[in-house]
């Protein structure tokens, strides 16, 4: 929009001053000297009248017509001559006029002509005013240009296609949708593609977040939708978004007890009156997104208003791959970015694309950190490791005891693990001490699966107990360890009896889960249900670690070896796991091929024996059992 006005400007300069220099040749005389004047025009009377312009000390003589100054037949009747003592040049004229013998009846007349500032000509008022205009126009497109980043309201103005379908033209017999709410978890592109419709669009793109309607002065939310839906339709057709719009779109309260602010309500009526106002021929279309729809007021999402949800889930294995390769194109490895990202993407199932995004930075942190000229297999290894649990805390040193009760409990998750037919497959298991407090992790490579029976939650609830049951049947006591593992037991059980129908006792109910549920408000069930609810999650639980005591008695002698082989390398893989107790009785569980990752890890000995051939082989000997490829 700012180049095509600043191009039109343009073209109205270049005219403008073509035609101003095409009067002032039609009105420039010839420059002539002050011998000239008086021997070839006053001495021979050709002059009929002279005009002084003092803020230029010019002169301009006009000439009889059909006058021969120096014998020559007149061209023209406009001479100019430069005087350097404007003030005294009629006096001098006067001098020389008496030299003459000129009588005073036929005496030249002078005259006096002020053009004052922008002078009589208007060319050079019209000059001027689009000298500004351009000047005006540079100042706004950089403007715009320095806030193309930002995401700010009624700055960020973008250009996108913008198709309009009409009824009353007769193009169409679909009306244009009022609105469309993006939905989906954090972290999914809801306002990467916000930005990308900014980016892409051929109509002005105003953005605004929630949280700056809400205000604790009365009134001001409601003034500020106002003021958006204003500049909206001004500036029609157009497309208003608006980002995390739960903070202005929450239920209205019913009752008492939900705590009404009043404020809030405001403000969302106003918006509601806004995007229910709007006809079809205003051409605003209202685009926002969230990660909280279940509080958003029904008014807001019914259709005429916010009708097209969208929902943005979090990405697929060829996704992940696809975000993958994006975010590697930048960065420097060793082999090409479609190497990586398939592995990549099979090793991060359930990330969205903030985690993905997150990993390549990790990697190439890490890349630098360790002075390598390029990302390797083993930076990728360590990103991974660092999303899912943290880094290693070397500092934290464990005493023997717990060093040994911290093994037996990771050896206990992945054998039990191993064992069991609808367990994930176990990609590695260390007893290094992270960061994010925990002592150890297994990590686990989750299937890209949607629907479970209730004989795979079970299994689950005994992957998750693995750990207590091998502390208890191997040191008689149990620790405070496992106290995340019985959160995730405990919220399967309860899923499994409120929400999923898979206890008989119960039938087929389904309630909603605490957590999520907002508001205060009673329970939908009644406390001799809640007491029938809670037994049933015992049960399940406890047949879970019955089953998992079972499995690791009847094979304690491999716990043994896992145990022995953690407490000695500190960190094993899939490989040394298949070598120490065998393949997995249902089959292999992998479902990476390790096979492109050893030429990868290859690939990179190669590369940093040339890149640091100063670093000595004893390190990377004591390294190497932990840098395993996967």
């Amino acid at each position: 929009m700012h180049l095509e006005r600043l191009r039109a400007l343009l073209i109205i300069t270049l005219i403008v001053l073509m035609f101003r220099f095409t009067v002032s040749e039609n009105r420039e005389g010839t420059n002539i000297s002050w011998n000239y004047f008086i021997n070839e025009m006053l001495s021979k009377g050709e002059v009929q009248r002279i005009e002084v312009v003092p803020e230029s000390d010019i002169v301009e003589i006009y000439l009889h017509p059909g006058g021969t100054p120096h014998g020559q037949v007149n061209v023209t009747l406009l001479y100019t001559m430069r005087v350097a003592n404007i003030d005294k040049f009629e006096e001098k004229l006067r001098a020389a006029e008496d030299e003459l013998n000129i009588d005073e009846k036929e005496r030249i007349p002078v005259s006096y002509k002020h053009p004052g500032f922008y002078g009589n000509d208007v060319i050079s008022l019209i000059v001027t005013l689009v000298a500004v205009s351009m000047l005006w126009s540079i100042f706004r497109l950089i403007r715009v240009a320095g806030r193309a980043g930002g995401f700010n309201a009624f700055n960020q103005l973008k250009m996108a296609r913008f198709t309009i379908v009409d009824g009353k033209s007769g193009k169409g017999i679909a009306k244009v949708p009022k609105g469309a709410l993006l939905l989906g978890p954090p972290g999914c592109g809801k306002t990467l593609l916000a930005k990308a419709v900014a980016t892409e669009a051929q109509v002005p793109f105003l953005a605004m977040a929630g949280s700056e309607f809400v205000e604790v002065i009365g009134g001001l939310g409601a003034a500020r939708v106002r003021s958006l839906f204003r500049e909206a339709q001004a500036r029609a057709p157009c497309i208003v978004y608006i980002d995390e719009i739960d903070a202005v779109g929450k239920k209205r309260s019913t009752n008492i007890s939900g705590f009404a602010n009043a404020e809030e309500e405001q403000t969302l009526n106003q918006l509601l009156v806004e995007m229910d106002g709007m006809g079809t021929a205003d051409h605003v279309i209202v685009l926002a997104s969230t990660n909280r729809a279940d509080v958003l007021d029904s008014a807001l999402m019914r259709p005429g208003r916010l009708d097209r949800h969208i929902f943005i889930d979090l990405p697929t294995l060829q996704e992940r791959r696809e975000i993958f390769e994006q975010h590697l194109k930048g960065l420097k490895l060793i082999q090409d970015a479609s190497f990586y990202s398939q592995h990549l993407a099979e090793l991060t199932p359930g990330f969205s694309g903030a985690d993905i995004a997150n990993i390549c930075n990790e990697a190439a942190l890490h890349a630098a950190r360790e002075g390598h000229k390029s990302i390797d297999t083993s930076n990728f290894e360590y990103a991974v490791e660092r999303v899912i649990a943290g880094t290693a805390k070397r500092s934290k040193i464990l005493s023997p005891e717990e060093r040994k009760v911290v093994a037996f409990h990771e050896s206990g998750h992945a054998l039990v693990g191993w064992l069991l037919e609808h367990t994930e497959a176990v990609m590695k298991v260390s007893i290094a001490p992270r960061t994010n407090a925990a002592l150890g992790f297994a990590q686990i490579l989750p299937r890209e699966q949607y629907l479970f029976t209730k004989e795979q939650l079970l299994e689950r609830m005994c992957m998750a107990l693995g750990g207590r049951v091998s502390e208890a049947i191997t040191f008689n006591k149990v620790t405070t360890g496992a106290q995340d593992d019985l959160k995730k037991v405990t919220k399967i059980a309860y899923s499994m009896v409120k929400q999923y129908g898979m206890v008989p006792s119960i039938g087929q109910l389904s309630f909603p889960d605490v957590e999520s549920a907002p508001g205060i408000g009673r329970r939908p069930f009644s406390q001799g249900l809640q007491q029938m609810m809670d037994h049933e999650a015992k049960v399940l639980v406890a047949q879970a670690y019955r089953r998992t005591e079972k499995l690791l008695l009847d094979n304690r002698d491999k716990l043994q070896t896992l145990s022995n082989a953690l407490l000695e390398k500190e960190v094993i893989n899939y490989d040394d796991i298949e070598a120490l107790i065998g393949p997995p009785p249902y089959g292999p569980k992998k479902m990476i091929a390790p096979q492109s990752w050893l030429q990868a890890e290859r690939d990179k000995q190669d590369t940093r024996d040339e890149e640091m051939p100063q670093q000595p082989p004893n390190h990377e000997e004591e390294e190497e059992p932990r840098l395993r490829p996967v």
